[in-house]
């Protein structure tokens, strides 16, 4: 929590009263702000990433545990205000001002400037609007676990009778496989034309130990001999097969061509300690590691926005911190480079976990420190910038079920802003029990619980003269960028209390400081922008 807050609030939130929901509650208030992204905010799904504008309903995304969820409803709605953009090491997001973001706030002592201190913080759902340089968004690691032994060759690719070479019927997912596979998705190139075909993996001429390796695993995965051929002119050596089908194989399993190359979701779910085999192929291809510059890193380039994101997620489930760089494309000494993803490593522990899995000795100057941790599954990283623009076009946002949060490439979101539920029980106009569900701030499940102890034991009469300043006040006073969670709560409650009266046919009106339902404050600045629920992306 940060510093502004009274003893009440904290004691609210720390401990909050009256948690829960109510069977068969006579009345319940539902309140909270829509919040959203901006269109091409890419967002992690169940392999691999895609644009926010274009992930279908019933899609799965990773959320803030870990694993993966449903999206059970997406909106669009036309938005003209303020945009917050954020960034840290794995990249940027721009959202609106009430949007929660997973992180922890890093108080203004001294003693914060010290991983060691900062560690002891907890994470928290933050407007993003709150956040500042320096604090630590939080991002969660990959939990999903599956190994598989053998991977079978679909039926279009297994060898016929007249085929001259035969490929086995199923491939042993073992460490040869792996390698081979991250030497592909660095250096390898197919070309299938009609019923020919040619896979080819190109190194420095002066690699020949990644030769003799591809060489041998492909002799020893699918029985086939690959010649090396050096182009001394070039400084280039090729390991070729002609073999047709096998072309097709690594098309099929990896992508043609160094922007569509990705990882299939049975390597980017195999245990951690096989994926070392993946990475270590990976890095000796595209990859280096250099301990001689002044700070010392490991990096790896690629041109396949899809890869550079998957293999992010990869070095997170070794313990491993990268950061990440989307580089714009240029025309160099007449040669036009495409644009690309750079992943550096550079964290001292992290750089030695890297040099392990590529079995080198990793002798680093003293001087290098650890910024970003990881701890119980997740990662925590400083936002390294934070600026407010304004912005009028689409954004964009989801329901996802269960979880009630999504991820980008680079931060942890809540799928709404606070979202408050509040239960109510009635006797005799006697509201004889209150309870809420919030999903919120700090500041929101403070006010929740205030605004129950309130109104618990409390007439509907009374209940409805319960004003937002009473919620503040009581709560001994709020930030002012934190009022608002307390007219949310007094909303909530009016909502619930409402809820009943029209169950029993009874409607008066609203006391002066209350709104109708759905009248709450919201970060939109066009109140005539409504909120379009679709059922699946646009067609482009």
């Amino acid at each position: 929590m940060s510093p502004p807050y009274t003893e009440k609030v904290m004691e609210h939130f720390t401990n909050p009263h009256n948690v829960g929901e109510i069977p068969d509650a006579d009345g319940i208030g539902q309140v909270g702000n829509p919040v959203c992204l901006v269109s091409g905010t890419l967002v992690q799904l169940n392999n691999h990433y895609q644009r926010i504008e274009d992930v279908p309903v019933k899609e799965r995304v990773l959320t803030h545990e870990g694993v993966y969820s449903t999206v059970e409803q997406r909106s669009v709605r036309d938005y003209s205000g303020p945009i917050v953009r954020l960034k840290n090491k794995l990249g940027t997001v721009e959202m609106t001002p009430e949007h929660l973001v997973l992180a922890v706030k890093r108080p203004e002592q001294h003693k914060y400037n010290y991983t060691r201190h900062k560690k002891k913080l907890r994470p928290e759902w933050h407007h993003v609007s709150d956040l500042g340089r320096r604090d630590i968004a939080v991002y969660p690691i990959l939990k999903v676990t599956k190994d598989q032994e053998f991977f079978e060759m679909p039926l279009d690719l297994r060898t016929t009778a007249e085929d001259r070479y035969a490929l086995p019927e199923r491939i042993k997912i073992n460490e040869d496989f792996l390698r081979l596979a991250g030497y592909y998705l660095s250096e390898g190139n197919t070309v299938t034309v009609g019923g020919r075909g040619h896979l080819c993996f190109s190194f420095n001429l002066d690699e020949s130990e990644y030769h003799q390796d591809v060489q041998n695993c492909i002799r020893s995965l699918f029985g086939i001999e690959a010649s090396i051929t050096p182009r001394d002119h070039q400084n280039v050596a090729c390991v070729n097969t002609y073999k047709p089908k096998l072309a097709r194989f690594f098309e099929s399993l990896f992508g043609s061509g160094a922007a569509n190359k990705h990882i299939p979701d049975f390597l980017l779910f195999l245990p951690p300690e096989k994926q070392t085999h993946l990475l270590k192929g990976l890095w000796r291809g595209d990859g280096y590691i250099n301990l001689e510059r002044k700070g010392s890193r490991g990096g790896y380039v690629t041109i396949s926005e899809q890869l550079a994101g998957q293999i992010k997620t990869l070095l997170l489930r070794q313990g491993i911190i990268p950061s990440v760089y989307k580089e714009k494309g240029s025309l160099m000494e007449g040669i036009s480079h495409s644009e690309a993803y750079r992943i550096h490593v550079g964290d001292r522990s992290s750089l030695k976990k890297l040099c392990a899995i590529l079995e080198m000795d990793c002798a680093l100057a003293g001087g290098q420190k650890d910024h970003s941790w990881i701890e119980d599954g997740y990662l925590y990283t400083p936002i390294t910038s934070i600026e407010t623009k304004y912005f009028t076009g689409k954004v964009y946002n989801f329901e996802i079920a269960g979880q009630h949060s999504f991820v980008t490439d680079s931060f942890t979101t809540h799928n709404c802003g606070d979202m408050m539920y509040i239960y109510i029980s009635v006797k005799d106009d006697i509201m004889i029990d209150v309870k809420f569900k919030t999903f919120g701030c700090g500041a929101a499940i403070a006010t929740s619980s205030m605004v129950t102890d309130l109104a618990k034991g409390k007439t509907l009469e009374e209940g409805l003269k319960i004003t937002r300043k009473d919620v503040a006040d009581n709560l001994g006073g709020l930030p002012p960028q934190k009022m608002h969670c307390s007219n949310l709560a007094a909303d909530a409650l009016h909502e619930a209390i409402h809820d009943y009266l029209r169950k029993v046919g009874r409607e008066p009106p609203l006391p002066p400081d209350a709104k109708r339902p759905h009248e709450h404050d919201t970060c939109e600045s066009d109140a005539d922008s409504p909120i379009h629920i679709e059922e699946s992306p646009p067609k482009r």
